[in-house]
C-alpha cells in the first residue's frame, strides 16, 4: 500500500457555529485573500488537527472552540475533533465521514492522547493516523516513537520559522529526531528495520528485568554451607529426613524408652491439634482449587487471544475479498440469467440498495482498530494472570511445608497408642521441630535456586537473540545505504529541475550541479552553499520539501504521505513575477504525479491564469471579510 493521506474537509466550530467550514480536494488546493485575512490561521488549524503540537493561538483563533478535520486514506474515511487548547490537547476519532460525524453522540467516538501513553495499553492519536496512512511506526534514538507532530514539521512551511530551515522551527529539537523523520519519510528499509530496532529495544528491556530479578535472587543465598546447588540441597535434605525419621520411631516406640502414663493434657493438645490440622488441611485445599480455577483462566484467555488472533486475519481477508468482489460486474441475474440494467455506480445492479466503500472501508478499520485493542487488553491480562498464578504457587508451597510440618508434628505426638512421658516428647519433639524448621528452610533455599537457574537460561536466551538481532540489525543498517543513496538521487534531480525552472534571479540556481537536503543539518544547499538572498532562501525551503514530495510521488518505497502544506510562497519580499512562476510550476508537477497526493498552499498574490482552474478553496478573502466567520 503507497502512503498517502489527504484532508477533504476542514470545519473549525466558534460555540455551536461553523466559523469555517470548507470543502477540499486531491491535488493542488489554493487559499488566496490579502494580507491578515487569515490564510495562516487555517493553516495552523490544519497543523494543529493533524496532531501538530501548537499552542501559539491568535486573537481569532484563540476565540474558536474546535477543529474537525474528514482525513481520507487509501483504506479507511476518519474524521479527527481537537478542542482548541494545549499542544497536549487529546484528539476525538470518529470512523466515518465529517457530514456522519456531526449527529453522532460523544460514545461513538474514540478519545485518543497525542502522545503514546505508558504502558501501551492504549493508542496514541500518531499510531491511528499511521496505521489509516499506511506509515510504520518508527522508533528514534531516544527509545521513543516518530510522531505526526514530527513528520507534520517536514510537512508544513510556515513563515515563522527561518527560510534556511527545513524542519519547521521547534525549541527542543535534535539531530537524532531529525534523522528519525527524514529516514522514515525516505523509506529506509521499510517496515523490518523499524520493528527489528522497536524489538531489540523491548529485548534489552526483559534482559533488564531478568538481569535485576537474578542479582537479587543471588543475594539471598547463603554465603557458606556449600549449598549453593540443587545436588548439594537434595543430599542435605535426605540426611535431615533420615535424623527426623529416626525421631518418630523412636516417638513412636515410647513405651520402650520410658514408662506410659495418660494425662487430660495430652487429650486436651491432641485434640487442639487435630483442630489446627482440619484447619490447615482446608485452606491448603482452598488454595490449591482456586490455583486450578486460575490455570484454567489463563488457558481460556490464551484461547480467546488465538481466536482474536485468526479473527484479525480473517477479517483482513475478507476486506481483500470484498474489495475484489467489488469490481465484479454482472451482466445477467445470477439467479434467472435474464439481463440486468438500470443501475449506476452508487447501487448494486442486483440488490439495488446503496453502495457506500468509504463506509465499508471505515467499517473495516474500526474493526481491525477494536480487534487489536482486545488482543493488547487480553495480552496484558495474560500477563496479570500470570503472576498472580506464580505468586499463588509459591503461597501454596508455604501452605504445603506449614501443613507438612504439622501433620508431621501430630505424627511425632499424638500416632501413638500410648501417652509418652513429658520429658521424653518435650526433648525429643524439640529436636524434632528443629529438623523440620531446617527442612523447610532447605525447601525455601531449592525453590530460590531453582529460581535463579531460570532466571539464568531465561537472560541467556534473551542474550542470544539481541545478539541475533544486532547482527540483523546491522546488515539492515548496511542496506539502509543504498536505499538513502536512491531516494535523495531522486530528490536531488528534481530539486535541480525546480530550481532552474525558477526566474533568473539567482545565479545558483540557474543550472546548479548539485542540490541536496540534510536531515539532521536541518539544511538545504545548492551546490554546497546553503545562504542566499532572503526571497531565494524562501524559493530553495519550498524546493527542498516539495522535492521531497514529488519523489514520494514516483517512488512507493518513501513513506511520505505524499501531504504538502505552505504557507510562505511569497514570504520575505517574493516579488509578484516571481510567486505566479512557482504556483504556476507546483499545479504542473502536481499535473504530473503519479501517486495520489494533496498540496494546499495559501497566497496573497495568486497567479491571474489560476483564478478559475478549479483548484482554488473558498472566496477570496479581505481583512473585511476574512476566513474565519466570527460575528
Amino acid at each position: 500500500m503507497v502512503s498517502f493521506f489527504a484532508v477533504n474537509r476542514v470545519r473549525i466550530a466558534h460555540g455551536n457555529k461553523a466559523a469555517y467550514d470548507e470543502v477540499f480536494h486531491r491535488g493542488v488546493n489554493i487559499i488566496r485573500g490579502e494580507n491578515s485575512s487569515g490564510k495562516s490561521t487555517i493553516s495552523d488549524f490544519l497543523f494543529y488537527g493533524l496532531g501538530g503540537e501548537f499552542d501559539r493561538w491568535k486573537d481569532a483563533a484563540a476565540q474558536c472552540s474546535a477543529v474537525r478535520l474528514e482525513i481520507e486514506t487509501e483504506s479507511s474515511l476518519l474524521t479527527v475533533h481537537r478542542n482548541v487548547g494545549s499542544r497536549q490537547e487529546p484528539v476525538l476519532v470518529f470512523y466515518g465521514g465529517l457530514e456522519d460525524s456531526l449527529s453522532r453522540g460523544i460514545d461513538e467516538w474514540q478519545r485518543v492522547p497525542i502522545r503514546r501513553p505508558p504502558g501501551g495499553k492504549e493508542l496514541s492519536f500518531t499510531q491511528v493516523l499511521f496505521r489509516a496512512a499506511g506509515i510504520p511506526e518508527a522508533p528514534n534514538v531516544d527509545n521513543s516513537n516518530v510522531t505526526m507532530h514530527q513528520i507534520m514539521r517536514l510537512l508544513y512551511s510556515d513563515q515563522q520559522t527561518p527560510a534556511g530551515k527545513l524542519f519547521r522551527f521547534e525549541s527542543f529539537d535534535t539531530r537524532d529526531i531529525r534523522e528519525a523523520v527524514g529516514q522514515l519519510v525516505i523509506g529506509v528499509n521499510g517496515y523490518e528495520l523499524y520493528e527489528t530496532q522497536i524489538k531489540l529495544r523491548q529485548l534489552n528491556s526483559d534482559y533488564s528485568e531478568k538481569d535485576r530479578l537474578y542479582k537479587a535472587a543471588l543475594l539471598t543465598l547463603p554465603r557458606s554451607e556449600g549449598l549453593a546447588s540443587i545436588a548439594a540441597l537434595e543430599a542435605r535434605i535426605g540426611e535431615i529426613v533420615s535424623q527426623r525419621a529416626a525421631l518418630q520411631d523412636e516417638i513412636a516406640n515410647v513405651d520402650s524408652h520410658v514408662a506410659s502414663e495418660q494425662s487430660d493434657k495430652f487429650v486436651a493438645d491432641r485434640r487442639a491439634m487435630q483442630t489446627k490440622l482440619r484447619k490447615l488441611a482446608s485452606d491448603l485445599q482452598e488454595q490449591e482449587q482456586r490455583s486450578s480455577d486460575l490455570a484454567d483462566e489463563i488457558s481460556e484467555i490464551d484461547l480467546f487471544v488465538g481466536h482474536l488472533t485468526n479473527q484479525l486475519a480473517s477479517l483482513e481477508a475478507s476486506e481483500e475479498l470484498s474489495e475484489k468482489l467489488g469490481t465484479i460486474e454482472f451482466q445477467y441475474c445470477p439467479a434467472c440469467l435474464k439481463p440486468l440494467d438500470g443501475a449506476d455506480s452508487k447501487h448494486c445492479i442486483v440488490c439495488h440498495q446503496e453502495v457506500d466503500e468509504d463506509k465499508a472501508k471505515s467499517k473495516y478499520f474500526e474493526l481491525k482498530i477494536d480487534n487489536e485493542l482486545q488482543v493488547r487488553e487480553s495480552q496484558q491480562l495474560l500477563k496479570s494472570k500470570a503472576a498472580e498464578l506464580e505468586d499463588l504457587q509459591s503461597e501454596l508451597r508455604a501452605r504445603r511445608r506449614d501443613y507438612a510440618v504439622a501433620v508431621a508434628e501430630f505424627a511425632g505426638r499424638y500416632d501413638v497408642s500410648n501417652s509418652p512421658r513429658e520429658s521424653f516428647l518435650a526433648e525429643r519433639n524439640k529436636r524434632l521441630g528443629r529438623l523440620e524448621h531446617e527442612i523447610a528452610y532447605l525447601e525455601e533455599l531449592r525453590a530460590t535456586i531453582q529460581k535463579i537457574d531460570e532466571l539464568s537460561k531465561e537472560r541467556a536466551n534473551l542474550n542470544d537473540e539481541i545478539d541475533r538481532l544486532k547482527t540483523r540489525l546491522k546488515t539492515l543498517e548496511a542496506s539502509s545505504t543504498t536505499r538513502i543513496r536512491k531516494a535523495m538521487n531522486a530528490v536531488s534531480t528534481i530539486g535541480r529541475r525546480l530550481l532552474i525552472d525558477d526566474l533568473p534571479r539567482e545565479d545558483s540556481f540557474e543550472n546548479p550541479d548539485s542540490f541536496s537536503v540534510n536531515f539532521g543539518d536541518d539544511a538545504m544547499l545548492v551546490n554546497g552553499k546553503m545562504n542566499f538572498a532572503e526571497s531565494s532562501n524562501v524559493v530553495l525551503k519550498n524546493t527542498a520539501i516539495l522535492s521531497l514530495f514529488l519523489a514520494a510521488c514516483y517512488d512507493a518505497e518513501f513513506w511520505h504521505p505524499k501531504f504538502l502544506l505552505m504557507d510562505n510562497i511569497e514570504d520575505k519580499g517574493m516579488e509578484q513575477e516571481r510567486s505566479h512562476n512557482y504556483q504556476r510550476l507546483i499545479v504542473r508537477e502536481s499535473q504530473k504525479a503519479k501517486f495520489s497526493h494533496q498540496i494546499i498552499f495559501t497566497t496573497s498574490m495568486i497567479d491571474p491564469t489560476l483564478e478559475k482552474s478549479g483548484l482554488t478553496v473558498g472566496p477570496k478573502y479581505t481583512r473585511q471579510k476574512k476566513t474565519l466567520a466570527l460575528g
